[in-house]
């Protein structure tokens, strides 16, 4: 099987699920769940790289370092890492997919609440009173 059919296999079976909570007034809940599957395989596709980022730097530095055996326990975690981050990545695109699906066509992006202004100034008073 190839990727593009694994991966509409995967969007398929999303579907099935997402479409699983059908009914009046379900639509608003098939959104949500789409948006947040598409915000959890984010987040595990950020954080798997990051574990990629870090796996490497061990390696680079045990290799330079001489240590030939934690370098090669550190490629073998890499090497285990890229297998995942292939799998999330599959993920992620059939959840965008999915996404688009459930919500005609529009494009899914991470959005980041601000922090409010009046909020972060409350803490910093609060802050400023106790080591006053």
């Amino acid at each position: 099987m190839t990727k593009s059919n694994s991966t509409s296999t995967l969007m398929e079976l999303k579907l099935a699920v997402i479409n699983y909570h059908d009914g009046d007034n379900m639509e608003y809940l098939q959104k949500n769940i789409s948006r947040d599957a598409c915000y959890t395989s984010y987040n595990s596709l950020t954080y798997k790289k990051k574990m990629l980022a870090d796996a490497v730097t061990d390696f680079e530095s045990y290799v330079a370092e001489g240590k030939d055996i934690a370098a090669e326990r550190a490629c073998e975690k890499a090497e285990r890492i890229e297998l995942e981050l292939e799998q999330l990545t599959e993920r992620h695109v059939a959840d965008l997919g999915v996404y688009m699906v459930i919500n005609d066509g529009e494009e899914w992006s991470m959005t980041v609440k601000p922090k409010s202004k009046a909020s972060l100034a409350s803490k910093l008073a609060a802050m400023q009173k106790r080591v006053a």
